[in-house]
């Protein structure tokens, strides 16, 4: 291989490698989402809250999440 063929594989390697760790942080992200929702939802249970005021902060933190 000569260097513009070498420069170009690790071109490639180094934007594999930065999609990889975005799609894990996007995971991270999703499960970290799921778990407050659930906590909130067992506040509610446990503290005798409206559910709309459950769905409210719920959408509320997705909608936050998606700016």
């Amino acid at each position: 291989m000569n260097r513009i063929q070498q420069r170009i594989e690790k071109m490639k390697l180094r934007n594999l490698m930065n999609y990889v760790v975005e799609e894990k942080e996007a995971t991270i992200e999703h499960k970290v989402q799921d778990e407050i929702e659930k906590a909130l939802w067992e506040i509610k249970d446990s503290m005798d809250i409206p559910t709309e005021e459950i769905q409210l902060a719920v959408e509320s933190r997705k909608n936050c999440k998606t700016r």
